[in-house]
């Protein structure tokens, strides 16, 4: 008597394993075929995606087959890939609301951009794509800015998104909800809108959808025009601190200055005078003065001293007036210089020269930051970068969304394989289970 066998059942991780090799290779191939093609060639090659869906898993599912009931999997099918492929169909081509695409092209230049040097290093670093490129740092932040929750804001918020974007007349499934959230809003937002930025050109290409060709073509506008406000925003407040801190430097500049004049006018009212080098000149004038006199005197009492006795009349009057010249050029010298006094002219040169070098300097740290004052108004006022709209939106003219026989495609692929995985995961469950 032969005893029959039941065939060994497959362990559960290796029929996984088994259905995922033929869920990647049924996706796989069929990418390949759909990325180059456009819908009507799509739709010629049906019969091609779906031989190579079912090829890739005619011979794992050959295994389950054995183990599950043939009317099963059938009913199955239809219920999980027929009947959902069908009603996508359905929906996509009689009710699905077609989406205009307005696109533009952007890109962020400085006032004065930097030339490209000459050298080795240079000529490698722009043949490698090497160093900092500042345009496409300045392009990356306009794509995180239309990316971003601010710009949702900036143009309406929930008004404006609902105006554009809740319309009766779009279908149920592809407008926005009335009561959806800001979170919503803003996915809702992305969906919406593609941005991404050439780093080479640094030039930033950003699609906008809409439900209406105006619509789109408002929405690709108000990106523009909402880029270029942030684009003169992000200089402005490095700007504005430089011209801050230049304003506190005239300030306190103007505070030095007034209290050097100040010193100058105190020294003045104390020592009564304007100039203390005026006062010296005078004074050795004086005593170059007295000091011709004495000459005189002197040369008369040697003239005369052979012909008078010293005690004439006119030779103690001269000895007299050389006795008074002597101690008056003996004060004006105590008046020039004494190291014992401090009211001397020496002395009063001194402190009025210390004050007009403070006075000077002062009045030179005012005129530079008035200067750097102007210069910074004059930056504050210009324009630092600017975004050049190298293509402007255009009105769209026909809908671009939505491929209703890529789409479908796909979701029959995706459907087939999820479906061809799960039959194969139950049939061999069946037959570990018999």
């Amino acid at each position: 008597m032969s005893t029959h066998r039941a065939p060994r059942p497959r362990k559960l991780s290796e029929v996984i394993a088994t259905a995922q090799n033929a869920a990647r290779f049924s996706s796989s191939k069929a990418v390949e075929i759909l990325a180059p093609l456009t819908t009507k060639d799509v739709a010629s090659r049906l019969p091609t995606l779906i031989r190579l869906s079912l090829e890739g898993m005619a011979e794992t599912l050959a295994t389950a087959r054995s183990g599950a009931s043939g009317g099963l999997i059938g009913r199955s099918f239809v219920y999980a890939v027929v009947l959902p492929t069908l009603l996508f169909w359905l929906y996509a081509y009689f009710w699905q609301s077609e989406r205009y695409v307005a696109e533009t092209r952007l890109t962020v230049r400085a006032q004065h951009e930097k030339k490209t040097g000459t050298d080795a290093a240079s000529m490698i670093s722009k043949f490698t794509g090497g160093g900092p490129d500042t345009s496409s740092q300045d392009g990356f932040i306009v794509l995180n800015y239309v990316k971003s929750r601010a710009i949702v804001a900036d143009l309406g918020g929930r008004e404006y998104m609902e105006k554009k974007f809740a319309r009766s007349s779009i279908d149920y499934f592809s407008r926005l909800d009335r009561n959806a959230n800001a979170e919503e809003v803003w996915k809702y937002w992305l969906s919406h809108i593609s941005a991404s930025v050439d780093t080479l050109s640094g030039i930033l290409t950003v699609r906008a959808d809409a439900f209406m060709p105006k619509d789109a073509l408002d929405v690709a506008r108000d990106i523009v025009r909402l880029s270029e406000e942030l684009v003169n925003k992000i200089t402005l407040r490095n700007r504005s601190d430089a011209l801050s801190r230049a304003e506190l430097e005239v300030t306190l500049s103007r505070q030095m200055l007034a209290e050097a004049r100040e010193k100058t006018l105190q020294f003045r009212n104390k020592n009564v005078l304007i100039d203390p080098g005026s006062r010296a000149t005078s004074i050795g004038e004086l005593m170059g003065k007295l000091t011709l006199e004495r000459i005189d005197i002197v040369n008369a009492l040697s003239t005369f001293s052979s012909s008078l006795s010293g005690d004439a009349p006119s030779q103690r009057l001269q000895r007299t007036r050389l006795a008074v010249i002597d101690q008056q050029l003996a004060e004006l010298r105590k008046k020039l210089t004494d190291s014992n006094a401090s009211d001397t002219v020496s002395a009063q040169i001194a402190s009025y020269e210390r004050l007009k070098l403070d006075e000077q300097f002062a009045e030179k740290l005012y005129s530079i930051a008035q200067t750097s004052y102007h210069r910074a108004r004059q930056e504050l006022e210009k324009q630092q970068l600017y975004l050049i709209t190298v293509v402007e939106p255009t009105l769209p003219e026909s809908a671009t969304y939505p491929k209703v026989v890529v789409n479908t495609l796909l979701l029959f692929s995706a459907l087939l394989v999820t479906w061809a995985a799960i039959s194969l995961i139950y049939a061999s469950i069946e037959d570990h289970m018999v």
